[in-house]
């Protein structure tokens, strides 16, 4: 049995600066100190804007026993997921308001207002706490060290660490140029699930005689990767590689796991429950797939030293091979249920707004003309609706409910005193549907993003959206913004480029697109379309 004991203060040395520290230990034996992350060592706060703030003590919010209440059998939160979780403490408690920490984890301050998501982030310092996956961070550095040797990631490093590896990843990841390069091999992947979706298509009803949800998760997994490992899995072919399934289904596993015990109270960092050891033996599962296609791609590296482009593992083994590692399996587990389902959204919202639609599609037709034209830097450098309807589906559906961040300083949120060390939760999808920030929210309106007007029927409306640029925030902000927020917006508008020059899709179920809610938004139950082919005009 391994024990989490409190978490402590340390001052350090001349640089005066104060970090958290939790000790892990195995069988009551120290093995490993995690460090948090720097905290500002300034002396408290006490200027006129904090001492006329409220206490922290006087914010709304329950107690420590009344939030255990909660989970209990017959409480307000048991079996919710994540977004009925936050509504209803929202609803009970109002658009600001305080979780005690429980288990290990710290004071949290949940707050629905945009100034409070702007003082949070331009006071976060060059090296912004985001506590991730605790579970994900026991399993790397405690669990299989023999793996990991010590790198955690960028989900759950802090400090230093963290910084280290989000300055050799950032070149690869975030450098515009260097993501599109990926283009060409993404747009051949596009053809292909086309080409596949022709081969399950009725012609005569235009359904599809196959699972549309687990084939965009196919298309999405084929696509991460090769811009990953530069290796084609072979998922949109009659014969596919068995473990991409079985990785698909570890990762449903995982998420679900993943809000169990990472997001709501649970004893597993002081006792090991039979339910946490399957979520150990599903991150052993993760692990052993993916690194077994990292082994068989760096074996490969040099066979072809004439290729134009080189994979993210590739690049980032000049670097470290520890980061390389960790970092490829990253993708490899978010980039298939995060791009998926922000792909499925999207195309959700335009198979249910017609007329927006048919407007994207006069856009795709002067870009490819032929649905055999390839896709260019230069051809899909004119975007704008297509990009606006992307940020509108996301705006509607983030795949997340919110960011996250440690207060590194003392702050002032909606009046209240948060000192330093407090989590605070910024809740950006209620916001993104609120007629205070969107007129109009619960419409698809991609106008609402455009900078000028594209033609007469297709005129920008900024004044339809929120001048507060911190209430849309799909990929987050700052330092630890989305590592992965190039390589999506290129796969995303890579397939939908495809799919609507293609086919006028139409939404076929009664009800709306339902959603899951873990850790992330996942679509789920009925997901069909009718795909009708388009020809080479309107």
């Amino acid at each position: 049995m391994w024990k989490f004991y409190k978490a402590i203060i340390k001052r350090h040395g001349a640089e005066s600066q104060l970090s958290f520290v939790r000790n892990l230990s195995v069988g009551g034996v120290l093995s490993q100190q995690a460090q948090l992350e720097w905290l500002d060592t300034s002396p408290p706060r006490n200027d006129e804007k904090w001492q006329q703030a409220k206490p922290y003590g006087e914010m709304p919010g329950p107690s420590t026993m009344r939030m255990l209440s909660y989970f209990m059998p017959g409480g307000v939160l048991r079996n919710t997921n994540l977004i009925q979780m936050n509504r209803r403490m929202r609803e009970m408690y109002g658009d600001i308001y305080r979780v005690p920490g429980m288990m290990g984890k710290p004071n949290v301050v949940f707050t629905y207002n945009p100034d409070d998501f702007e003082v949070t982030y331009r006071n976060e310092g060059v090296w912004p706490i985001r506590i991730g996956l605790e579970s994900f961070s026991y399993y790397r550095r405690v669990h299989r060290p023999d793996i990991f040797k010590g790198v955690a990631g960028l989900v759950s490093d802090q400090g230093q660490a963290w910084a280290d590896t989000r300055n050799k990843v950032n070149p690869v990841l975030m450098k515009v140029q260097n993501v599109r390069q990926n283009l060409p091999q993404l747009d051949q992947i596009a053809k292909e699930f086309i080409d596949k979706l022709e081969t399950q298509r009725n012609p005569e009803t235009h359904t599809l005689n196959a699972d549309f949800h687990n084939e965009v998760k196919m298309w999405a997994f084929e696509s991460i990767s090769f811009v990953a490992l530069n290796t084609r899995m072979g998922l949109l072919s009659d014969q596919p590689d068995p473990n991409a399934a079985l990785l698909a289904k570890h990762m449903g596993d995982f998420f679900n796991y993943s809000l169990r015990y990472d997001v709501q109270p649970s004893i597993w960092p002081y006792y090991k429950t039979p339910g946490f050891k399957k979520f150990l033996k599903t991150y052993d599962d993760i692990t052993a797939i993916t690194s077994n296609y990292i082994e068989i791609a760096m074996k490969s590296f040099g066979n072809n030293d004439n290729r134009k482009t080189k994979c993210v593992l590739e690049q980032l083994l000049q670097h470290n091979k520890q980061v390389a590692v960790a970092m490829v399996m990253d993708m490899l587990m978010a980039g298939i249920d995060t791009t998926s389902s922000a792909c499925l959204t999207i195309l959700y919202h335009l198979s249910r707004n017609p007329s927006k639609q048919d407007k994207l599609r006069r856009e795709l037709l002067r870009l490819l003309p032929n649905t055999k034209d390839s896709l260019t830097d230069e051809n899909t450098k004119n975007m704008p609706y297509m990009r606006a309807c992307i940020k509108e589906g996301l705006r509607i559906t983030s795949i997340t409910p919110g960011n996250f961040r440690i207060a590194t300083k003392d702050l002032v949120l909606s009046g209240y005193q948060v000192a330093r060390g407090t989590g605070v939760f910024m809740g950006v999808l209620e916001l993104s549907n609120s007629e205070k920030y969107f007129s109009q929210s619960a419409d698809f309106i991609p106008e609402r993003w455009l900078k000028y007007d594209l033609a007469a029927d297709i005129q920008a409306c900024p004044e339809a959206r929120s001048r507060n640029s911190f209430v849309y925030l799909p990929f987050g902000f700052g330092p630890r913004t989305c590592t992965g927020k190039r390589i999506a917006e290129l796969e995303i508008e890579t397939l939908l480029v495809r799919l609507l020059r293609n086919y006028k899709v139409s939404w076929l179920p009664e009800t709306p697109l339902q959603y899951e809610s873990t850790i992330i938004l996942a679509p789920c139950g009925d997901i069909r379309f009718k795909l009708e082919p388009v020809g080479g005009s309107m």
